[in-house]
């Protein structure tokens, strides 16, 4: 398994870049797929990821000074359960050699109607190195889990998630989406 992780501007097929972020997401926890594309900039690695040009997921992340938040990570339904996820955050991990990566999932509520698939993703997350960083995050009026990677084990603070969006939106749109309390 040799993965090739490819700007998504230098991708031919983007529609099945497009196809999996939406099947991927609910409607309600993905951003508008226009606004990915415009937020694509400097600090953006928005990547279509392959295995010897065969089309395995995607990879939406954002630099902002020593951490690495991963927006949106998923692997293609028809290759899943054959290690693609394991890798591709191996290759994350080295891509980004040295920074705090974080990244969040659904909170854990034994009430949720997908439970046991929230269970096995904070599971797959913990096998691959990443612990909890003991807060959550409301977003969209969804709570979540925030989860990191490092070798030192150094937490990312809650105001720095905060700092790390605000860089990310920019100023003004993060104030809009805080004020409609979508962040």
């Amino acid at each position: 398994m040799n993965l090739d992780f490819i700007k998504y501007k230098d991708i031919k097929n983007k529609k099945e870049i497009k196809d999996l972020y939406i099947k991927s997401f609910p409607k309600i926890e993905r951003m508008p797929f226009f606004l990915i594309k415009f937020l694509n900039k400097e600090n953006v690695d928005f990547f279509g990821i392959y295995d010897q040009k065969k089309f395995v997921g995607i990879s939406y992340n954002f630099k902002y000074k020593d951490i690495v938040c991963i927006f949106y990570l998923a692997v293609s339904k028809e290759v899943r359960k054959q290690g693609y996820g394991s890798k591709i955050l191996s290759n994350i991990k080295e891509m980004y050699n040295g920074n705090r990566i974080i990244l969040n999932i659904e909170e854990i509520l034994e009430t949720s109607e997908n439970y046991e698939e929230r269970v096995k993703r904070k599971n797959f997350y913990i096998k691959n190195g990443f612990y909890d960083l003991n807060y959550t995050v409301s977003e969209v009026g969804i709570e979540y889990e925030m989860l990191c990677y490092n070798e030192d084990n150094k937490i990312v603070s809650k105001e720095e998630y905060n700092n790390l969006l605000s860089n990310f939106f920019g100023k003004i749109l993060y104030k809009f989406m805080k004020k409609i309390n979508i962040l």
